[in-house]
């Protein structure tokens, strides 16, 4: 039985253990040393302590045993239990992935947003658990939810591991593991802190049968991998996806397998460096657009036929996914943040790039038409618009149909608006700070158009979350998808409402990839 269903049966009274002091009274060398007020909860594997305000927060947890040692690059393990209360009052550090950020291999930790009111009264509000995005190379868990949890959720995030520690996939390891396969321990890892979630949130004040999984860029592409997962099977009640790398091919477990001995052919001595020795395995792409996202990821998920029985797109079109209510959608401009030192600057280089089988397939002339360009001021755009599209507007749709011929509600949305004074398309991430109501729309070049969207925007999230409907708030006219028609929400001063938007760019990104890779 499930630590919250032990609890639940123990009697609500017993389900959550709190106390709040003045300071810490531990004697565990882990504990808080600070005068300010504590709370202490109670989760499977011990009570962990962590600090009160009007947002009560609890940071650092380990869900998972520490990856290190005979555990790297192994599924994550039960973490060790503790029976003095462990200090949650800071973050844990970001997995290993290059740069200055705070990092470490033990790095299985996620961090719970509450209030002592859902603490107290056992509220069991809906939880919001965020997962981060980064490429699979890069991100951590380590955000502000105040806002989030303020207005009436219980928000959870976690650190996964990502890059070389978290996705490599290796001959050696595929045969020391019980099924034969390696790589996907980042996937594995957000299904170990969702499980987490399950087994503890009514401990926080969460309602573990209302969890909504939240994730953006590479973060949503993880979620819709462990849709199709049976890993996963069970651990959430409904997503969000902001823009979605969904669809986009898997390398089979022989390919990663290849990759994985470029790194090194001797995995013990792969496993004996230290982790800051070890490469860190980037997605920086190819140099051209197409061609970069019809390839697979350099590193990322691996259709190894375990974690990952069937390749994505299939497995939707199919109906052989995790399907529930859904809120998906994707920014004006997602691509030039990625393509803008793309060597493809002139009408003359467009011209080749257009011809290359490689990317466009037999259709570059087409392509021409679909994404035109009629001066070279015009090209990187083209370009930029080209990866947008195939990268993440048409995953968003194919997620969007999948979803509804399925039967669940899907609202999908276009984040449209353009911070004010700047006359720029929303880039990649751009809808981020509207939804978790950031203090940088206080500041130039956004203005009151863009507090009150972002209000109106955070409004929708949280009632999505709540509901399973967006409406109700500001917003009382965003209509649930169909496929006949094709609503989308689109999110801009003013708001309103159009239908199948990119349409025939996105028939014909659909046409190229099936040229490219026919089934």
């Amino acid at each position: 039985m499930s630590d919250h269903k032990r609890l639940a049966a123990a009697g609500s009274a017993l389900a959550v253990t709190l106390l709040v002091t003045a300071c810490g009274g531990s004697d565990s060398d882990d504990a808080p040393t600070t005068q300010a007020p504590i709370a202490t909860v109670r989760t499977a594997s011990g009570p962990v302590t962590g600090t009160v305000g009007e947002i009560t927060t609890f940071k650092g947890i380990p869900y998972a045993a520490p990856p290190v040692g005979n555990l790297r690059w192994k599924a994550p393990q039960p973490a060790p239990a503790w029976t003095t209360a462990r200090n949650a009052t800071a973050f844990g550090p970001a997995c290993i992935q290059g740069g200055t950020t705070l990092q470490s291999e033990d790095c299985l930790t996620l961090n719970v947003w509450t209030t002592q009111t859902a603490l107290q009264a056992n509220d069991k509000r809906p939880v919001l658990v965020w997962v981060y995005g980064g490429s699979f190379h890069g991100g951590n868990g380590n955000i502000d939810a105040d806002a989030l949890t303020r207005a009436g959720v219980v928000v959870v995030s976690m650190n996964y591991r990502v890059s070389t520690l978290g996705f490599l996939a290796h001959p050696a390891l595929s045969s020391e593991s019980a099924d034969k396969t390696s790589g996907n321990y980042g996937l594995l890892d957000i299904a170990a802190s969702l499980k987490w979630v399950r087994d503890n949130i009514q401990n926080f004040g969460g309602d573990p049968s209302k969890i909504t999984v939240w994730g953006q860029s590479s973060g949503a592409s993880a979620i819709t991998a462990l849709m199709v997962s049976p890993k996963a099977a069970g651990l959430y009640d409904q997503v969000i996806l902001d823009s979605p790398g969904a669809f986009r091919h898997w390398k089979t477990l022989p390919q990663a397998e290849q990759d994985g001995l470029a790194v090194g052919a001797n995995i013990d001595a792969l496993r004996a460096l230290p982790a800051d020795q070890l490469p860190v395995i980037r997605n920086t792409g190819s140099g051209t657009a197409i061609r970069a996202l019809a390839e697979p990821r350099v590193i990322g998920p691996t259709l190894d036929k375990v974690v990952l029985p069937a390749e994505e797109r299939p497995a939707f079109e199919r109906g052989t996914f995790k399907a529930v209510p859904t809120l998906v959608g994707y920014n004006t401009d997602e691509g030039t943040s990625f393509t803008l030192n793309y060597p493809v600057k002139t009408l003359a280089q467009y011209a080749a790039y257009l011809r290359d089988p490689t990317i466009f397939a037999n259709f570059g002339a087409e392509a021409l038409t679909v994404y035109p360009a009629a001066a070279d001021a015009a090209v990187p755009r083209a370009v930029a618009d080209s990866f947008s599209d195939n990268q993440f507007v048409f995953g968003t749709r194919g997620i969007a149909r999948a979803m509804t011929t399925a039967g669940v509600p899907v609202y999908r949305y276009w984040f449209k608006r353009r911070a004010s004074g700047t006359g720029e398309d929303p880039l990649h991430g751009a809808e981020l700070p509207y939804v978790r109501g950031d203090a940088v729309l206080n500041a130039a070049p956004y203005n009151q158009d863009d507090r009150t969207l972002s209000a109106t925007m955070k409004d929708a999230w949280i009632r999505f979350v709540k509901t399973g409907n967006p409406n109700g708030g500001t917003i009382t006219n965003w209509p649930r998808y169909d496929v006949a028609t094709e609503p989308v929400y689109v999110l801009d001063a003013p708001l309103s409402v159009t239908n199948a938007p990119r349409g025939k760019e996105l028939d014909f990104i659909g046409k190229v990839d099936a040229a490219l890779n026919p089934r």
